[in-house]
């Protein structure tokens, strides 16, 4: 049997931070990783990517703890684009509705671009 894992490596850009994870971000995995992201230096131009593509599951502990990040990051006046390339985990940002509170993007450049515009989704952070 697998045992499921979690990292988190974080990029300083020009312009953007870019934080990927790897592995299941669920329940009982990523409390070390949730203290990491919250003591995360906000100071960047634009914003911050989260780079899903290694990503093999997601579960509402794992929404939870980008939807507290973004909170965080909101008070600074920053944004996040979320790269998801896998269709499984796709479905599961569409099934929480995540989709519709942050820009999902293919790639790190289409995350660029969408943290650069003013992206508004169908749900506010504070409605979500």
């Amino acid at each position: 049997m697998n045992q499921k894992k979690i990292a988190m490596d974080i990029g300083t850009k020009t312009d953007y931070i870019l934080i990927a994870f790897t592995g299941d971000l669920e329940y009982g995995l990523i409390e070390d990783i949730k203290k990491d992201l919250q003591a995360l230096n906000l100071n960047t131009k634009h914003g911050y990517i989260i780079d899903m593509q290694k990503v093999t599951n997601i579960d509402s502990t794992g929404f939870g703890m980008i939807v507290n990040f973004a909170k965080k990051v909101s008070v600074k006046e920053k944004k996040i684009a979320i790269i998801v390339v896998d269709d499984f985990i796709r479905n599961l940002f569409a099934i929480s509705q995540v989709d519709k509170v942050f820009p999902i993007a293919k790639s790190e450049e289409q995350a660029r671009k969408m943290i650069k515009e003013d992206w508004l989704g169908e749900l506010s952070l504070n409605d979500y």
